[in-house]
């Protein structure tokens, strides 16, 4: 049985979040690639939830069939604010979902919780353990009077010291992948912020360690270069890897040429030098004078012939 894909999981939740803040999504999106890193398979069931699908999902177990599965009316859930998300695990190959609250669900809110997030699990009376909400301890009193966690807690604005999540995370792998020593976590502390600085001084811009748009250009341009020296080098790594075989036109021909003693064997596709030329040639003139040695009788009469027919 082959594994789901980080991608399938990924492209899941993104879909199953819908308009979610975006530094609850940026900070999601880490959590599934860290728990997938650590072979936990971790996908997102619900994000944003309007008034109407919150009433809806309240109806449960009392106006309408089912279990009772939440007791917040719409406006008092944190999901009504973009700030929350509900989880599952799959199986390996992510058919099926599974709601086993074992270690690798708790591993899973462990890593969000390093993010910032608040575990229903933690909860006491009404557990939800497949809830995660993005809140810096406000509640949904809070939030309905129109309070917010503060922007850089929620990731917004350019992406910079403070913040955490998958932005960050892809940023600190370009870095790396043009030789810069860092940690690739995903959160952007003094560590990143200064390889940032560095990049932003060695290519003349304005170093205020915010991964601003001419940053983000200007490490993509180097990327591209990165690129394209892989690309030669493994197109040269080809061709000496070529030049170790012949062409199979010549295939035998060159075992033929090796038997006689013309080369090595090595390099056949390889350019040949003046030195190995003189070799060939000599070697030939020494095989066309043994030949002839051996065959002096013969030659002798078959030039008499040739001169009997010219009378």
């Amino acid at each position: 049985m082959s594994r789901v894909k980080l991608k399938t999981l990924l492209d899941r939740s993104i879909k199953n979040m819908g308009d979610v803040q975006q530094g609850v999504k940026d900070k999601i999106l880490l959590l599934i690639r860290k728990a997938y890193e650590e072979d936990i398979n971790v996908q997102i069931s619900s994000g944003y939830r309007s008034d109407a699908e919150q009433q809806k999902l309240y109806n449960q177990g009392r106006n309408s069939p089912g279990n009772i599965v939440t007791r917040a009316k719409p406006g008092q859930s944190v999901h009504n604010y973009g700030l929350a998300v509900d989880y599952f695990l799959t199986t390996w190959d992510g058919a099926k979902a599974t709601w086993t609250v074992n270690n690798d669900w708790r591993r899973v809110a462990e890593i969000g919780k390093s993010l910032g997030f608040s575990w229903g699990g933690d909860w006491t009376g009404f557990t939800d353990y497949p809830h995660l909400e993005l809140t810096n301890g406000l509640s949904w009193r809070d939030l309905n009077r129109g309070r917010r966690p503060s922007n850089e807690f929620l990731n917004k604005g350019v992406t910079r010291k403070g913040h955490s999540g998958y932005k960050t995370y892809l940023l600190q792998q370009k870095l790396k992948s043009l030789g810069y020593k860092l940690k690739v976590d995903g959160f952007f502390g003094s560590g990143t912020d200064k390889v940032v600085r560095q990049f932003q001084r060695v290519h003349a811009l304005e170093v205020d360690g915010f991964y601003g748009p001419s940053t983000q250009a200007k490490l993509e341009h180097e990327l591209e270069g990165v690129a394209v020296a892989e690309n030669e080098k493994e197109e040269e790594n080809k061709m000496e890897e070529n030049k170790d075989q012949p062409s199979k036109w010549a295939k035998e021909d060159w075992e033929e040429a090796k038997e006689n003693g013309y080369f090595d064997g090595s390099r056949p596709q390889d350019t040949i030098t003046r030195e190995e030329a003189a070799v060939v040639v000599n070697r030939l003139r020494h095989n066309f004078r043994e030949i002839i040695k051996r065959n002096e009788g013969t030659i002798e009469n078959l030039t008499k012939a040739i001169q009997k027919l010219n009378l």
